[in-house]
């Protein structure tokens, strides 16, 4: 094996290692790291006999001072010398004179926590006082704003006019705007995440030379009616609910119908549905569509959507899934269904309260099992797991997508042929039972094909004929009890289902029968809700800019980011609402500001005062994320499909035999758009890996965006980028005789900009040498210009202007 091949697997391997439970990604210094991994396992195993009302060794563990100040034998942590710390001699049990807990030890990676939590510093946040929690800005209603006038000679847009008085309050001068080219490929990634065709370009040119607003207003409607749309919006939204094709078990196994929801994703971006009505289906979508006698349901359904707004559940479904048995740790899946739910929605976090009052929002411990309640009283899906294969267990509850009068006979046909193979087989059986020794063994393989083939048809949890979607329905509904220190074994007080209790004057109407799903539906998208519309519009700002008005997207409680434009956001969050919560309306209003609009030049003076560009004195440069970098790339190189895939190639389910000890791990190649990559849980999909994709084990508010050296050697040596390269240099070839005009095609293709005289001259030079060194090689003179080409096309595709945008 060469060098190279032995480099690219290693990269494949080190891209491809499982986030587990995306461990790695809090920092340990965090509060959300305390909160998560340190202080819930000091209330379940030391507070007991370290803690109020006991001390043993004179040690509490109950604040950071008591910490601190140990117990009688002396200090129990030292921050940042983990090593030094008694209290982790003690509970990695390495030492004899103490072993912590004494009864079982802690878990290696509890212990691994602790000890990245000490070496960080031991960070202890303060509780804040919730006393003037009401006086928090995102917890009040969101307020009308007076848009300042003008500044002379300034845009009467009201996003610019929000802006220029920051601009005039800290001194600040925006550069001028962006360069046509630089503009219209800001634009087509910003919309679509697509570099625009050379065509595109020239007619943008053309119409903006005439009159550059009304050709940008007309390039960003035919974006916005574009299919491409939605499937770059949708991505982003799949970021929020922690998208993925497996169901993250122990073996992860693969869910081929979740593919719908995706589709449902971008449909719905694609046809500007409500937000208020997408947030509605995605929580209560099988209520809409199989209830319609409930009141609130025929005022959201009944509109031919049944189908769809099944699907929309998906949302729920994809809740992570633990373990090995069907619904196993499901405490941990409700965790999952909780947090998403606020973090998306509501930008607060509420994973802490499920031990504990919330130590910074005043999300309580009954908030969280009231809404507990609520996602316990729906029946979730099973997609498998290790049992699938194991004990035989088929998938469960899957959700019909047909309505009851077509799925009756297909049922009906289903029983009856189980019900014959199950006769035949108790038939054999009793034959088995008298029968001669000459016949029993041919009789019990019979036996056993019959039972295998009963084991087939019952797997995929469906009746033959039936589409099934990976979606949620209506379970028993009951209210849950108070689990002390987050432990099922250790029930408290029940608590009735409802919503938040500081953010709802009045508490949830659940009619009986009911989970409580679509009533919290209708909470979360009340039109004067303080956080949903200031949390969307958050999201759609940090689309276009690279970050939030509030740069904790998820997180709109204490603990987070203050926003750096407050009336900004609430004149967003107003003008969301009023236009019938239009994800689309937000598009054009953002991006026909000048603010939006601005070059991505430096200015000296603005940068000495807002070096951070908090005041949007300019446009951010910024990387493009991993799915527009493999998307632009297959799209220059002419290999790009934009046709919607069909189902992934997963094995039949007949093959379907995966365990812990044999996972589920595999990586589909497709020419299509990279929002239809295959993606998993505990296997990361290499590319989107390697350029800061996201974790799809849990919701992510933004990405990372890094420059590591396995990205420069994955652009140089993998076969994928040799082929896109090569895809590339064919095309150019193919466009012209002249190396001249290649270049210039090439310069256009990938940067939406022409050639200066220097690039030709030098990119003319680099070819020639290429071609000289490639006579050596036996090769026909074809090949080598295909060669050489592809190697200048590798140059250029690597480039940091073909991976950022201005």
């Amino acid at each position: 094996m060469t060098f190279h091949k032995h480099l690219l697997l290693t990269i494949i391997i080190l891209a491809a290692l499982p986030s587990g439970r995306g461990r790695a990604e809090t920092p340990a210094d965090s509060a959300e790291f305390f909160e998560t991994r340190i202080r819930p396992v000091l209330v379940k195993s030391c507070i007991k006999c370290h803690g109020e009302m006991k001390a043993s060794q004179g040690l509490r563990v109950d604040t950071r001072d008591a910490l601190l100040g140990g117990g009688d034998s002396g200090p129990a942590i030292v921050p940042g010398d983990a090593a030094a710390s008694l209290l982790l001699r003690a509970i990695d049990r390495e030492h004899d004179d103490v072993q912590m807990p004494p009864d079982q030890p802690l878990p290696q990676d509890v212990v691994a926590d602790f000890e990245q939590w000490i070496a960080a510093g031991a960070a202890w946040p303060a509780a804040i006082d919730l006393r003037n929690e009401a006086a928090h800005w995102a917890f009040q209603p969101v307020g009308d704003v007076e848009i300042p006038p003008p500044v002379e000679n300034g845009s009467g847009h009201p996003i610019d006019r929000l802006i220029a008085a920051q601009w005039s309050r800290h001194d600040l001068r925006p550069v001028g705007p962006a360069e046509n080219e630089a503009f219209i490929r800001r634009l087509s990634f910003d919309l679509i995440g697509l570099p625009p065709s050379t065509e595109e370009t020239a007619a943008f040119l053309q119409a903006a030379a005439d009159d550059r607003d009304a050709a940008i207003v007309d390039l960003i409607e035919r974006l916005l009616a574009s299919p491409q749309y939605g499937e770059r919006w949708g991505r982003h939204w799949m970021d929020v609910v922690r998208y993925a094709d497996t169901a993250g078990d122990n073996a992860d196994y693969p869910i081929p119908e979740v593919r719908l929801y995706r589709d449902y994703i971008i449909d719905a971006f694609n046809a500007d549905l409500p937000y208020d009505q997408f947030v509605y289906e995605q929580l209560a979508g099988d209520i809409l569509a199989r209830h319609p006698e409930d009141q609130r349901a025929a005022a959201r359904g009944g509109d031919g959507r049944g189908a769809e707004q099944v699907i929309a559940t998906g949302f729920l479904a994809l809740s992570r899934r633990y373990a090995t048995a069907p619904y196993e740790l499901w405490h941990l899946t409700l965790e999952d269904t909780i947090d998403t739910v606020g973090r998306a929605f509501l930008g607060l976090t509420m994973k802490c309260a499920r031990c504990h009052d919330h130590k910074f929002d005043p999300v309580t411990t009954e908030d969280y099992y009231a809404l507990y309640g609520i996602f316990e009283s729906t029946q979730f899906p099973w997609a498998g797991g290790e049992e699938f294969q194991s004990m035989k267990r088929p998938r469960q509850h899957f959700v019909s997508l047909l309505p009851e009068e077509q799925i009756g006979p297909l049922r009906e046909a289903f029983e009856a042929r189980l019900k014959a193979l199950r006769d035949e087989i108790a038939s054999l059986e009793e034959k088995v039972k008298s029968c001669d020794d000459s016949e029993k063994e041919a009789l019990e393989k019979e036996v056993a094909r019959l039972r295998s083939e009963e084991v087939v048809i019952l797997r995929p949890g469906l009746p033959d004929g039936v589409p099934g979607a990976y979606a949620v329905q209506e379970g028993a509904p009951h209210d849950a009890r108070v689990q002390y220190s987050g432990e099922p074994a250790q029930p408290g007080d029940v608590v009735s289902r409802g919503a938040i209790a500081f953010l709802s004057p009045e508490s949830l109407e659940i009619p009986e029968g009911q989970s409580g799903r679509l009533q919290l539906a209708e909470w979360i998208t009340r039109p004067d809700h303080p956080l949903t519309a200031r949390v969307m519009v958050n999201r759609i700002w940090q689309g276009h800019f690279g970050r939030g008005i509030v740069d904790t997207p998820s997180n709109f409680g204490i603990s987070g980011s203050d926003p750096t434009h407050p009336e900004l956001l609430d004149f967003l969050a107003s003008e969301f609402v009023r236009s019938g919560w239009s994800i689309k309306h937000m598009h054009r209003l953002i991006l026909t500001s000048r603010t939006w609009q601005l070059a991505s030049d430096d200015d000296p003076h603005s940068a000495a005062i807002d070096p951070g560009n908090s005041f949007y004195w300019k446009h951010d440069r910024r990387r493009l994320d991993a799915e527009a970098i493999r998307d632009a790339m297959l799209a220059v190189s002419g290999t790009l499909n934009l046709d919607r895939p069909e189902e992934h190639p997963f094995p039949p389910m007949k093959d379907w035999k995966w365990t812990q000890h044999s996972q589920f791990k595999d990586c589909y190649d497709t020419p299509h758009r990279s929002v239809y990559l295959m993606t998993q849980r505990i296997q990361r999909h290499p590319f989107l890996a390697l350029f800061d994709g996201p974790d799809t084990n849990s919701t992510t508010e933004k990405r990372t965006s890094s420059t590591v050296t396995p990205q420069a050697l994955y652009l140089m040596n993998s076969p994928e980028m040799a082929q896109i390269a090569g895809a590339f240099a064919q095309r150019l070839v193919a466009n012209s005789e002249e190396p001249s005009e290649r270049i210039a095609a090439a310069y256009q293709l990938c940067f939406t900009r022409a050639a200066t005289v220097d690039e030709m001259q030098r990119g003319s030079a680099y070819v020639d040498r290429l071609l000289d060194a490639l006579e050596a090689e036996e090769m026909s003179e074809a090949d080598r210009e295909r060669n050489a080409w592809a190697i200048y096309a590798r140059v250029l595709l690597s480039s940091n202007e073909f991976f950022y945008v201005d």
